[in-house]
């Protein structure tokens, strides 16, 4: 009798195997759901400084050549890299509108990734069902006062 008590004591019961199965796959549910997210917010984060870069030699192209790019293809390879990405890393494209002295870069990015709080007034964040239109605005006289700006500093000095 006394071995059979030292059997039963030596195992584990089903309900305490399930129980930490179960708290497991919580825990690791949960970590992955949290990589995914900081993932998700680090290709957001990259979105958002291509779009200033489009913006930025969009600005470059206008001033060379008196007229706004119509694609990311007319900005290769003289101002992007030839192996520049039409896309976003979601798989969205860029979009690119100029209008008079104003250049506007979209695209679309799974909503709830970026706040206009956090990004300031050139950032536009626009709900559409699932997505968020995502668009930064530069004008070609806020680049010229830059300039004019730093040439300034440059001088007191």
């Amino acid at each position: 009798m006394d071995s059979h008590v030292l059997a039963k004591q030596r195992g584990f019961s089903l309900a305490e195997l399930v129980l930490v199965f179960m708290l497991a796959s919580i825990f690791i549910g949960t970590v992955s759901y949290s990589a995914l997210k900081i993932r998700q917010l680090a290709r957001a984060q990259r979105v958002l400084s291509e779009l200033d870069a489009i913006a930025s030699v969009s600005t470059q192209y206008y001033l060379e050549n008196g007229a706004w790019p119509l694609s990311l293809a007319d900005l290769r390879p003289k101002y992007l890299s030839a192996t520049a990405s039409e896309t976003n890393p979601f798989g969205n494209d860029y979009v690119i509108t100029g209008v008079t002295s104003r250049i506007t870069v979209s695209t679309l990015l799974p909503k709830g990734l970026v706040a206009t709080k956090s990004f300031g007034s050139q950032i536009v964040v626009i709900n559409q069902g699932a997505n968020d239109l995502v668009s930064l605005s530069k004008s070609v006289e806020s680049a010229n006062w830059k300039l004019k700006y730093e040439k300034k500093y440059i001088y007191k000095q």
